[in-house]
């Protein structure tokens, strides 16, 4: 039996009901994940997209590794666009997002799920409801944003004005510096200029002197500096942008995990607790 059965699906697009209902009753659990187990809990939801040249399974991993040691947070990861709805963000205190425009690449729950022999495609993530949801919850309910990697790349120029900055393209994977950290910003306090042995450097231009760069990367082959990190306050909310993280090595570079760990605690007004695992391998 497929993860959807036909007729049913069918039967709940007739009803006009969202996709996720479709989803809610045939996957155990997927209920439970759109409010926090119990009261007290963080809830953060991570959208990490898997495509041909992204591992969104390996990102799910790292991410978990770098929260691993907040018992009190309950991580939600949105494994396919098609699970997610303004619903499961309602009451979110973050929302983690690594995922580029145009639709899931294959629709990996579609048919019999683990057996396929044929290729369905997935659903986009960054339409104009979604787009609107995410916006009304960091500005109006505080909800935090941190805006990974090619989120840049989302498509959506109204979600990409909101990141209130201009992308620009990478050109090719090579070895980045990460450097010009910005010592007076929260986020970046007692980060270390370092490494990152193979990534893409996207960069952006930020538009508005409120919005604070965080750090610039150079790019050893091209030569390039340009800005990779920057944070803002957007009406109750707060957002961060960190655009490394195209390959699984990124993630586990010890002040790059620092940095998303501490990016998490400010987007969501929290006080900034000290990494477990903080390191400054070449420079304090």
């Amino acid at each position: 039996m497929g993860l959807f059965n036909k007729a049913g699906r069918q039967g709940v697009l007739r009803a006009g009901l969202p996709l996720l209902a479709a989803g809610t009753a045939a996957v155990p659990g997927v209920n439970a994940a759109i409010n926090p187990e119990e009261p007290g809990k963080t809830k953060v939801v991570a959208i990490l997209g898997t495509d041909d040249s992204h591992n969104g399974v390996g990102y799910e991993i790292q991410i978990r590794k770098i929260f691993e040691s907040k018992k009190d947070w309950q991580l939600i990861v949105v494994r396919a666009n098609k699970f997610f709805t303004p619903e499961l963000i309602r009451d979110a205190d973050l929302l983690i997002t690594c995922q580029k425009s145009g639709a899931d690449s294959i629709d990996v729950f579609s048919g019999d799920g683990g057996l396929a022999d044929t290729m369905a495609e997935g659903v986009p993530l960054w339409t104009d409801t979604n787009v609107k949801a995410i916006i009304d919850n960091v500005r109006n309910r505080g909800m935090g944003l941190i805006a990974l990697h090619n989120t840049i790349l989302a498509g959506n120029r109204q979600f990409v004005d909101f990141l209130d900055v201009r992308e620009i393209m990478c050109n090719e994977l090579e070895p980045l510096w990460v450097t010009r950290i910005n010592k007076n910003h929260p986020i970046m306090q007692g980060i270390g200029k370092f490494m990152i042995a193979n990534d893409e450097q996207f960069a952006v231009i930020i538009k508005s002197t409120s919005t604070a760069t965080l750090f610039e990367t150079t790019a050893i082959h091209e030569k390039r500096q340009v800005i990779s990190g920057w944070a803002l306050d957007s009406g109750n909310g707060r957002i961060v942008g960190l655009l490394p993280g195209h390959t699984i090595d990124t993630y586990k570079e010890p002040e790059y995990r620092n940095i998303i760990w501490r990016a998490a605690h400010w987007a969501m007004k929290r006080t900034i607790e000290p990494y477990p695992n903080a390191q400054n391998r070449y420079y304090i």
